[in-house]
Order: structure tokens, then C-alpha cells, then sequence
């Protein structure tokens, strides 16, 4: 009895495991398919198609700026962003008196 009752409980989830296709919406036929149309539009926006396979750097600069943003993000970073706040500062100089 236990063993007819474990080989029908194989048999049911070998059956269902074919059937994996039916529910996936993505596998149905009429369904939404991928066309490649997304990597086309970004394919004829490139100026240089030798970007699509490698980028390159931004002529003279050297990447400090995007390393000081990354470390600001990793360390001082606040809630709203990478934003830092702002002292006043008297305007036309630091002396008060003309």
C-alpha cells in the first residue's frame, strides 16, 4: 500500500514537471517574445560602434573624479545622496569691512 502509494506520488509530479511550459507566460505562443529591439535602438544611438563591445575613458581625465564620488558613496554618504551640505560664507570676501 505505501509503495503504490509513493510510485503514484512520483508519477504525479513527473507528469506535472512536463507541464512547467503551460504556466510560464513567457513560454506561451502569442506571448511576448524577446526581438533584440532594445540593443538595436542603443546599436544605431552609438556614434562609435566600437563602443558597443568596449568603452573608453573621457579624454583628459584620468578617473579621479569618478573614484572620489565612489569612496564618498562607500564612507560619508548621506540619506539623500551623495550630497554634502553647505556652510555660508559671507559674500566679497572673509574681512566684513570695506
Amino acid at each position: 500500500m505505501r509503495s503504490a502509494l509513493f510510485l503514484g506520488l512520483c508519477v504525479g509530479v513527473l507528469s506535472l514537471s512536463g507541464c512547467a511550459g503551460a504556466f510560464d507566460p513567457y513560454q506561451r505562443p502569442g506571448n511576448w517574445a524577446l526581438t533584440g529591439a532594445s540593443n538595436e535602438t542603443i546599436a544605431q544611438q552609438a556614434a562609435d560602434k566600437g563602443d558597443l563591445i568596449q568603452g573608453r575613458s573621457e579624454p583628459g581625465t584620468n578617473g579621479d573624479i569618478a573614484v572620489q564620488g565612489i569612496e564618498k558613496a562607500r564612507t560619508g554618504g548621506t540619506e539623500a545622496g551623495l550630497q554634502t551640505t553647505l556652510t555660508a560664507t559671507a559674500p566679497g570676501g572673509t574681512s566684513g569691512s570695506d
